[in-house]
């Protein structure tokens, strides 16, 4: 991290700093602690999990549910799959992993297998939702055990349960005697929906407001202020005020950039971005190359504070703050940084919100 930060200095990781990055860190560590749903890792180093592809990728924080997938491990995995699970293969998985395994980037060998006859739905969601329940859990034990060689750890795909994945897993170990982890699939993602249900608990159990699914917002600006947000275009739209803002819309899938043929923009506030006038220079030519893509760069210029600037470096709303994608000058797809960007900003971003309202 600091050789990143000494080779872009603009990076968000940059402008956070690594204490706070540290500190940012230890807080989420401990509120997911809290929350029932714990994280396994560390900023001392990076370890690898498999994908569902049977690549690896590294990385310092997951679910507890994936730690035990660590592919420094030496232990052998049993990678099972679902009959009508489209999105998880153990097979293709475990063929892939093997060959990193003779190449001797990996440690562990892998065997795959499926189970045919656990009613779970055709769907992660369902299978997810299954696993909630004891009785499922139970059934599903009871075929694992006829299959499970000793000494092996299980792999399975990421759906431990909708809401109770830490029993779901406890209950797992307790029974088969291994380690048990998850393997994280496409969207919709099991442990992500796992993430937001608990977070949206907590934060309404603190008193805070959420309102989701809106599908007009009109800022309301007093000159280097913003005041508020209309929410709706109609003069009885209500709206909702206060003291300072964080923004954190995301880039071009969350739909905080939006982009034509001709131009890219920052679709809530209209705020500058800065990128090629020539549209062929938002592309590399080379898909996967490791220089990445330009446009996975673009996003709004902010300030140390995380203020949004402009070309000339004047902050814009001096009660505006920004946090995750929608900050330039990453490429979280090439740097494999979306989470940590997200974390490190986020906090720093709430924080300094936060100082600005009085509290």
């Amino acid at each position: 991290m600091p050789q990143l930060i000494a080779e872009y200095p603009h990076h968000p990781y940059a402008l956070v700093g690594l204490s706070k990055i540290a500190e940012a860190f230890s807080y989420f560590q401990k509120l997911t602690q809290k929350i029932g749903l714990p994280y396994y890792g560390s900023l001392n180093s990076n370890f690898l999990l498999p994908t569902p592809l049977g690549t690896f990728r590294p990385t310092c924080l997951v679910p507890e549910t994936m730690g035990a997938g660590d592919l420094t491990l030496p232990e052998p995995v049993l990678l099972l799959g679902f009959a009508g699970l489209k999105d998880f293969s153990p097979y293709l998985a475990a063929a892939t992993l093997n060959q990193l395994k003779e190449q001797q980037r990996i440690a562990p060998h892998f065997r795959a297998e499926i189970i045919e006859k656990i009613n779970g739905g055709g769907s992660s969601l369902h299978i997810a939702a299954a696993l909630d329940q004891e009785s499922f859990r139970k059934e599903l034990i009871r075929s694992i055990k006829m299959r499970l060689k000793p000494g092996e750890r299980l792999g399975l795909p990421a759906v431990l349960g909708l809401y109770s994945s830490a029993e779901a897993l406890a209950d797992l170990e307790a029974q088969l005697q291994t380690q048990v982890f998850e393997i994280p699939l496409p969207p919709p993602s099991i442990p992500g929906l796992r993430l937001q249900n608990k977070l949206r608990n907590y934060l309404q159990s603190s008193g805070v407001r959420l309102l989701i699914g809106l599908a007009a917002l009109l800022p309301q600006k007093e000159g280097d202020h913003l005041s508020g947000f209309a929410l709706g275009d109609s003069k009885y739209s209500p709206a909702y005020t206060a003291t300072s803002f964080v923004l954190a819309t995301g880039k071009f899938v969350g739909g905080g950039l939006e982009a034509t043929t001709a131009k890219i923009e920052e679709t809530l506030l209209h705020l500058p971005l800065s990128y090629p006038e020539q549209r062929r220079e938002w592309f590399n030519r080379n898909l996967l190359g490791l220089s990445g893509q330009p446009f996975n760069r673009m996003g709004i210029a902010v300030n140390e504070n995380l203020q949004p600037v402009n070309p000339a470096g004047k902050v814009i709303y001096k009660n505006l703050f920004a946090a995750g994608g929608i900050i330039g000058h990453s490429d979280s797809m090439m740097e494999k940084s979306g989470g940590g960007i997200a974390l490190a900003t986020g906090y720093l971003a709430g924080e300094l919100a936060a100082k600005y309202a009085g509290f």
